[in-house]
């Protein structure tokens, strides 16, 4: 982003923080600065992120007032505003601002401080979250080597910035590089950690997951187990800290399950069913240790009830689903910070299962291997479809292909998204149909 468009923004933004103030002097002029800090770190934990952006710019305000808006104590305040419009999706501005802070460490000290790790790492979250992802890495390589710079290349700082980089790979699609990133973040936490650490945790949580993003399934449930005995080991087999790596392993073995499920070219090839019954007994073992949930653990209740439920959706056991998901959103009905939680994963509809097609089925046989060379041409097609208050596909229809219709891509393409499977949008507590999703598909073809 040129840096003079950033400059004039900002001014923008500055005239507009005073014309706020001469319209409302009481907001910024009466209210005290560390009320106005508790009322965002209050706002943006309920997920109350229009009221925690007034108080992030009333804050701003306050430093305009002061004169310090061009010194280090407003990088803080421009990350914080920052960090709740990338919340809210307002991404070109949640951009500037932190491009603003990093202007301001630059200016004021020098390319390597320290302080330019907050606002790099929102720069590389929010092209994460505005589905940029590629453009997020240079920005977290330079959030890693300012880490580096100042506390060291295996020092516990660099962790966070790991997290994000992993993600970004994740989103790119490309979970083998993610897995490196994971395994060098674990790393970092084991000199810091003992092996017995709950510290560890976490991490092996992430590890587990984007190993199973690339189907490494053993290494994937090895982390899980891992973190599993080290809940138990530290606070008995009936914590509620065992409810996500109980889920992690549920998921492990259904995900296997339908991958080779959908491998699978005749009943010889079909998975064995074991690797179903051992999810279902993971997921209802994470229920099971609900009953021993405190009110603060809700988030940890509403993952066991989604991943039960969702594992009923996969495996059409639909009026299960039905139930777990109904107590679903009762739970998630009770406050604005259950409330935003269940506008997002229950007012929407969630992928489930997606078999990609096999788009290379209108090239000559002997040449599909060769379908990434650059003697093909890339075309694309987009299909519509319903999903249904059950989590299945219905209505599917072909929007358009370019070049010009294959009757082999779209059959295989129509016969893919018959195997798709969501977790269906409710209201009011009751699934519904969800008309009118896009999917678009690229192929490769001769030129």
């Amino acid at each position: 982003m040129p840096k003079y468009a950033i400059q004039s923004g900002f001014r923008y933004a500055v005239i507009a923080l005073f014309a706020l103030a001469a319209a409302s002097p009481s907001l910024a002029q009466e209210t005290p600065a560390d009320s106005l800090l508790e009322n965002y770190e209050r706002a943006l934990g309920s997920g109350l992120y229009d009221e925690a952006a007034v108080a992030a710019k009333s804050r701003l305000d306050q430093a305009i007032r002061d004169g310090q808006i061009k010194e280090m104590s407003s990088v803080g305040l421009l990350s914080d505003l920052a960090l709740v419009q990338r919340l809210t999706g307002e991404f070109n501005s949640a951009l500037q601002n932190y491009e603003t802070a990093i202007d301001i460490v630059e200016t004021k000290r020098d390319m390597l401080d320290i302080a330019l790790t907050e606002p790099l790492l929102g720069i590389g979250r929010t092209y994460i979250d505005s589905g940029r992802p590629d453009l997020a890495l240079q920005h977290l390589d330079r959030a890693l080597h300012v880490r580096s710079v100042n506390a060291g290349p295996h020092s516990i700082e660099q962790a966070e910035t790991l997290e994000v980089l992993a993600d970004a790979y994740q989103t790119m699609g490309k979970p083998g590089k993610a897995a490196d990133v994971a395994d060098r973040l674990y790393l970092v936490y084991s000199r810091k950690y003992p092996g017995n650490s709950v510290q560890l945790v976490p991490i092996l949580l992430k590890k587990g997951h984007i190993l199973g993003e690339i189907g490494d399934w053993r290494r994937s449930r090895n982390a899980y187990v891992e973190a599993l005995d080290i809940v138990e080991k530290a606070d008995g087999d009936s914590s509620v800290n065992s409810i996500r790596p109980l889920i992690g392993m549920g998921n492990s073995h259904a995900k296997e399950y339908f991958e080779l499920f959908f491998l699978a070219e005749t009943e010889d090839d079909l998975p064995n069913g074991k690797l179903l019954v051992q999810a279902e007994t993971y997921f209802e073992s994470a229920m099971e240790l609900t009953e021993n949930a405190a009110a603060e653990d809700w988030r940890l209740v509403q993952d066991a009830m989604l991943a039960l439920g969702d594992f009923f959706t996969m495996t059409n056991e639909r009026s299960r689903a039905r139930v777990v998901y109904r107590s679903a959103w009762d739970l998630l009905s009770t406050d604005d910070a259950k409330l935003l939680q269940r506008k997002i994963n229950l007012e929407h509809i969630v992928p489930l299962l997606q078999p990609n097609p096999d788009l290379t089925v209108a090239l000559p046989f002997d040449e599909q291997e060769d379908a990434a060379s650059p003697q093909y041409q890339t075309g694309f097609i987009v299909s519509q479809f319903t999903v249904t208050r059950r989590g299945d596909l219905a209505t599917i229809g072909l929007v358009e292909i370019v070049p010009e219709r294959n009757e082999k891509i779209e059959a295989e393409v129509k016969s893919a998204l018959t195997r798709f499977v969501y977790r269906p949008r409710f209201e009011r507590g009751t699934a519904v149909d969800t008309a009118g999703q896009l999917i678009r598909f690229e192929f490769p073809y001769p030129e």
